[in-house]
């Protein structure tokens, strides 16, 4: 092997270990007695805080039974889109739930655990604009209001590339630029738009039919090279999916079946 080989090998090994460092083991989780778990409080029902200003919503249940099967305490860390994946890898949060949509971009910078549960997209526009289908809106006139750094974006581009798309902060500012009229449009998992479209009573919504794209599998993300919290987190949402723990999670906070079920395999 030459100089050159063996200094590429020796950059990777220690990209790997600084890698590694900055997660904490399952055994050194299980010393604390505290799991760590990022979610986003801006994508409700996903996360969200209740009436006690407390987080809820259904990666909070998929969290504290996680926390519950390891005996060990849960602390909840908010997370943005653009967040996620630098709490995880500087060690600020164990694991990163947060609708975290497995991607090969992604699974560069972390690893994933087995699909927890499906997103679609849907389009929600409202109903004084004249569109019938999402074919209508592959339009110049056309903007669609986005978050940043999510899955909807390269969507958009590939399915409307005519429209045009106004990246914003969070979700609650997305739906208030199709509301107050500066975008025509929101592209989101279709089970996503019952809890967002609640705080707009005054608007007329109207959701196209049929979902556009294709269906994205959901994960919890740990640090790369962390291999013996990602295995124990498999073995257990097998179990949690079997159960039936997470069909009846996913039906008390969005009220809808997934719209594409994840089938559970113990081989992962």
């Amino acid at each position: 092997m030459n100089r050159i080989a063996l200094f590429a090998l020796a950059l990777g090994a220690m990209a790997a270990g600084t890698s590694l460092a900055n997660a904490r083991s399952l055994d050194q989780i299980l010393s604390a007695g505290e799991l760590r778990v990022g979610v986003n409080p801006n994508y409700p029902p996903t996360a969200l805080y209740d009436d006690k200003n407390e987080l809820a919503g259904f990666d909070v249940d998929i969290s504290n039974k996680l926390a519950e099967m390891l005996g060990v305490k849960l602390t909840l860390v908010t997370v943005d889109p653009a967040s996620r994946i630098p709490f995880l890898t500087s060690d600020k949060v164990d694991v990163t739930m947060a609708a975290l949509t497995r991607t090969p971009d992604r699974a560069k910078l972390v690893d994933f655990s087995l699909p927890i549960n499906t997103e679609g997209n849907a389009v929600l526009t409202t109903e004084d604009k004249p569109y019938k289908s999402p074919a209508d809106l592959n339009d110049a006139s056309v903007t669609f209001a986005e978050v940043r750094g999510t899955t909807p974006i390269p969507v958009i581009q590939q399915e409307f590339p005519n429209a045009k798309i106004l990246q914003l902060a969070d979700w609650p500012d997305a739906f208030r630029a199709v509301s107050d009229g500066r975008a025509t449009a929101v592209v989101a998992d279709a089970s996503f738009f019952g809890e967002q479209i609640k705080t707009f009573p005054d608007v007329k919504w109207k959701l196209l039919p049929g979902t556009i794209g294709p269906v994205y599998w959901d994960c919890a993300g740990v640090n790369k090279g962390n291999d013996s919290l990602r295995t124990w987190l498999n073995v257990a949402l097998y179990e949690m999916e079997t159960s039936g723990f997470v069909d009846e999670a996913w039906k008390k906070w969005y009220h809808v079946e997934m719209a594409t079920p994840v089938k559970p395999d113990p081989y992962f």
